[in-house]
C-alpha cells in the first residue's frame, strides 16, 4: 500500500475549492481514504474530511461514484 504523500507536511492546508487535490484523497467508490493510506496526521485528516464534505455540499465533488 503506497502512501499518497512522502512527507506529512506536503500540504498544510486543504481548500474545498481545490477539487483536483481533494480527488486524490477519494477512492473510486467516493469514500474518503484512511489515514494509513494518505499518510496524514490526525488534524490534517480532519481538515481534509471537512474540506471534502464542504465540496460535496457545494456539488464540486460527488457523494458517490458514477456507476
Amino acid at each position: 500500500m503506497a502512501k499518497i504523500f512522502k512527507h506529512k507536511t506536503d500540504i498544510p492546508f486543504f481548500d474545498y475549492k481545490d477539487v483536483k487535490t481533494l480527488q486524490r484523497f477519494v477512492n473510486m467508490y467516493g469514500q474518503i481514504e484512511t489515514r494509513k493510506k494518505t499518510g496524514l496526521t490526525e488534524s490534517q485528516q480532519r481538515r481534509l474530511s471537512v474540506a471534502i464534505k464542504r465540496a460535496r455540499h457545494l456539488a464540486l465533488l460527488p457523494f458517490v461514484a458514477n456507476s
